[in-house]
């Protein structure tokens, strides 16, 4: 009688075991699933004159569902192009060649670079950079950041990144500077733009001279005090 007890709650610890393992496994693969698969999809064409378009996209083909949709609609707004409501990786490809011919229908002598690529991800969020180079006689560079939840999709907003108010986050950006060429003589007058954050850094949109958008990087262990914490620590 004793043995066959004995028996009994050996198996069930065995049993238990075994099911806390699977769990584990379970839940390590449904956290895999949440990351991005992405493909480099690039063209390069030329027109007339010295015209050109290129365009190297690091495009989402795979990852959380809430947010898939949000980051390819981004990606065709740095494109200057209407986003379609299916754009898997093929469409996007034939999508890309298309804005790069209209483009060159349009222009002589002019070039346009882009470059999108995701420069940060984590079980709690995504985030893509963009910069777009337009040059003919002068040189105009764009910048731009996105941060997108895996909570629910959304694009953070400069307040749920900071927990202090706007004159503080100009200040900040005036701070971290760096060798950008002001056109304004004082934190003031600066503007804050969209907002997102990659490992380490704070990532601030704002004006500079020949940019029609410029990220300003704001060093996350300098500023700490400034930015609203997670739920699990760290700053998102």
């Amino acid at each position: 009688m004793y043995f066959l007890v004995s028996l009994h709650l050996l198996m069930r610890k065995v049993m238990k075991t075994f099911l806390v393992a699977c769990l584990l496994v379970i839940s390590s693969a449904c956290g895999a699933q949440t990351f991005f698969e992405t493909k480099n999809v690039s063209c390069q064409q030329k027109g007339n004159g010295k015209a050109s378009y290129s365009a190297k996209i690091e495009y989402p083909v795979d990852g959380d569902a809430r947010v898939l949709d949000n980051v390819r609609e981004w990606i065709c707004d740095v494109l200057e192009v209407e986003c379609p409501k299916k754009l898997d990786e093929s469409t996007f490809r034939s999508l890309l060649m298309d804005v790069s011919g209209r483009y060159l229908l349009d222009v002589v002598d002019m070039s346009r670079q882009i470059v999108v690529e995701r420069s940060f991800e984590d079980e709690n969020c995504v985030t893509f950079e963009a910069k777009v180079v337009d040059e003919d006689t002068v040189r105009w560079i764009s910048q731009d950041c996105a941060t997108f939840s895996k909570r629910d999709g959304h694009r953070l907003q400069a307040d749920e990144i900071f927990n202090c108010d706007e004159k503080q986050i100009k200040e900040l950006m005036w701070e971290y500077r760096g060798e950008l060429p002001m056109e304004v003589g004082c934190p003031e007058e600066l503007v804050v733009g969209n907002v997102g954050f990659v490992d380490g850094w704070i990532i601030v949109i704002g004006p500079a001279h020949h940019y029609t958008g410029a990220a300003y990087r704001l060093r996350y262990e300098e500023i700490e005090q400034y930015i609203r914490q997670g739920m699990s620590g760290g700053y998102h």
